[in-house]
This record gives structure tokens, C-alpha cells and sequence, in this order.
């Protein structure tokens, strides 16, 4: 029986001067470089402060061409309040970019609307932050210029914060093309006044991501019972969809899995594996085996993976290999899994090392 053994590890971009937070996606180019898509901010960790969400926080754009040994200094392509960079290339070329973005809200406004709105109050930094959906990008050039952004709305049920703005939503993962043609990610809506009370939906592209509608609800919380949140999405060979779900209420931080056979459009009830941890990604290797990531933020904390069965029917049974080990908080993790084409994989994640500075780093994986 084939194994998954780690070869390697990589830095892909480290500066005390920024904060990298979650969490890098990558995509390899025609002539064999690696692109990896990743965010960064400014560095207020070592006077003991740091979050998810900046409103000065940069996407970056950054290449290797040798494997990973070195890379491009990075790029800029877009700022604002935004957090993960999802990458996907197309078969086209055509690069799609998802993230999702906050933005500041006015005291005197939020003052207003807090008793029926959802805010996120930062009481470290001073500000208050209302979700602006999820996002999309596209470029044809390879990441040159870029398009859009358009957003990934209306979620159903989900109700904008203010008049004219996307549902506020959050998501993981970078899309996946399906066998019908189209793009397809999850992601979750926020409900009511209720952070934690969430709807999660499967939303699809016919467009390349320029545009997205809501094909089918993957769970449904509005009680905040469970708080269904950062969802990946894989397509195994038979079309099967099985969907990884981060529930944040579990105690035991446990991945649950729901499945569609019908590309999205229904889906069974969310089930508890026996496997802790969270975000996670799934791709598919050149054996027809799937390689699933996610971070582990209990002692040793770092990154974990499995190799899967086709059909990711016996997750529980897949060994778990130590990716990385040497974190030294829990701030780490949010691995995103690119199958290269000389057979191996690359798992990029954000990374401290004894607490120190949140860095983009990865690891080279194999099957044998």
C-alpha cells in the first residue's frame, strides 16, 4: 500500500516587518514555476498584538522557478480588508482569485445598527469591521492585470448589513472546476445578529467567476448550534462532491464531511469523522489518491495531512503524517494543496516557529 512521505521543507516569504496571516493557495504555470498567492500586513506580533483582519493588508503575487528553492520578490495585485487569497488556473490560463473583505464601519453608525445588525468589534485595535461578502478576481494575463472584483451574492436568506452590499459571508477555499464547466466553492453567510449562526451554500461560476449563483445548501445553522464555517470542496473522479467542513462548536475540533452526487445541488447531512483539526484541503494526486491538509493547533501545533482513498469513503483510516510540528502558537496553519508535475505536491501554510514572526512556508510531499 502506497504511503504519503514529506521530502521537504520550504520558506516561501518571511519579513519581520509583516504579519503573514491565513492563509497562502499556489497554481503551477505552463513552464513549470509555482505561483503562490498569499496576504500580509503590518507586524504588530512582537508588541504582542495580532489579528485576521487589517484594514492596510496587501494580496501578493510571488514565483519560483526552481522548485521552491528561491522566490520572485513579491507583487501587489489588490489591498483592502481582505484576508485569504484563494487561487485557481484554469485550463485557459484564466487566473480566479477568491477572498472575502471587511470593512470599517463608523462608530456613530455602528452605534445605530448594533442592535440589529452583525458587527465584529475589535476592541485591541479600535475599530469595528462589517463583512463585505466574498469576492472575486480574474486575470488572463497571468497575474499581471487583474478584473472585477464581483461578489459572490445573494446568498440565500443571508440579508446584506447596509443597502446595496453582498451578504456577508466568509470562505476557505480556492473554486474548483467541476465536470459540468462550471467554477464551484463553498461558503458561508452570516445570519442575522448571530456571528456564529451561519449558512452554509455551494455557489457556482458558468463565467470563469465573473459571475455566481447559489446552487445548493451544504448545512444550515441558524440556531449557532454548530457554527458551520471554512468549507473545501473536492471532486472525486466519479463526480462525487465531498465537502470538508470546519465546525467551530464541536469540542473536539473533529472535520466533518457532507457529500452530493449531483454536483452541488443537494447534500447529505454534515457527519463528524474521527480526525481533529481544522482548515482543511483536498487535492487529487497523480495516482488517483487524495491528499487532504489541515492545520493542528493542539500540542505539537503545525500542519497534519492523509493520504485518501479515490472516493474519500474511509477518512478516519487514512495514517496521518507530521507535516510541521514546530509552531509555536496556534496562530499556523490554513494549508493549501497543489499537485506538481513531476509527481509531487506542495502544501503551502502560514507558519510561526516558537511564536515568532507568521511567515509563508510549505512542505514538498510524495507518494510511495
Amino acid at each position: 500500500m502506497s504511503k504519503l512521505v514529506k521530502l521537504r521543507d520550504l520558506l516561501i516569504y518571511q519579513d519581520e516587518r509583516y504579519y503573514c496571516g491565513p492563509g497562502p493557495s499556489a497554481v503551477q504555470l505552463p513552464d513549470g514555476a509555482i505561483m503562490v498567492a498569499f496576504r500580509r500586513a503590518f507586524n504588530w506580533a512582537p508588541y504582542g498584538f495580532y489579528s485576521h483582519g487589517w484594514p492596510s493588508t496587501e494580496a501578493c503575487l510571488t514565483t519560483s522557478a526552481d522548485g521552491g528553492q528561491s522566490w520572485s520578490t513579491p507583487r501587489i495585485f489588490t489591498a483592502g480588508n481582505i484576508t485569504n487569497q484563494n487561487l485557481t488556473r484554469l485550463a485557459d490560463g484564466t487566473l480566479v482569485c477568491l477572498t472575502q473583505r471587511a470593512e470599517c464601519v463608523p462608530l456613530p453608525l455602528y452605534e445605530r445598527l448594533k442592535d440589529s445588525k452583525w458587527f465584529f468589534q475589535d476592541t485591541t485595535f479600535g475599530w469595528v469591521l462589517a463583512s463585505h461578502g466574498v469576492q472575486s478576481m480574474w486575470s488572463r494575463d497571468g497575474g499581471i492585470l487583474w478584473e472585477g472584483p464581483s461578489f459572490l451574492s445573494p446568498i440565500p436568506d443571508v440579508e446584506p448589513i447596509l443597502p446595496g452590499w453582498p451578504s456577508p459571508a466568509g470562505l476557505r477555499a480556492s473554486a474548483i472546476p467541476l465536470t459540468d464547466g462550471t467554477l464551484g466553492i463553498a461558503i458561508y453567510g452570516h445570519l442575522g445578529q448571530e456571528w456564529t449562526a451561519t449558512n452554509l451554500w455551494f455557489m457556482v461560476s458558468p463565467d470563469r467567476g465573473q459571475t455566481w449563483q447559489a446552487r445548493g445548501r451544504i448545512a444550515h445553522d441558524p440556531e449557532a448550534r454548530f457554527y458551520y464555517n471554512e468549507t473545501c470542496v473536492y471532486q472525486c473522479a466519479s463526480s462525487k462532491l465531498v465537502a470538508f467542513l470546519r465546525v467551530e462548536k464541536d469540542p473536539e475540533h473533529r472535520l466533518y464531511t457532507a457529500t452530493s452526487t449531483d454536483l452541488g445541488a443537494t447534500w447529505s447531512p454534515p457527519r463528524p469523522e474521527n480526525v481533529r483539526g481544522h482548515p482543511y484541503q483536498a487535492a487529487r494526486l497523480a495516482s488517483g489518491r487524495v491528499l487532504l491538509a489541515y492545520g493542528y493547533r493542539y500540542a505539537p501545533m503545525g500542519v497534519r495531512a492523509r493520504l485518501l482513498d479515490p472516493e474519500c469513503s474511509d477518512i478516519a483510516g487514512a495514517a496521518e503524517i507530521v507535516l510541521r510540528d514546530d509552531g509555536g502558537m496556534m496562530d499556523l496553519g490554513y494549508p493549501h494543496v497543489l499537485p506538481l508535475a513531476d509527481g509531487t505536491a506542495l502544501v503551502s501554510y502560514y507558519h510561526n516557529i516558537g511564536g515568532g514572526t507568521r511567515h509563508i512556508a510549505a512542505s514538498i510531499v510524495a507518494e510511495i
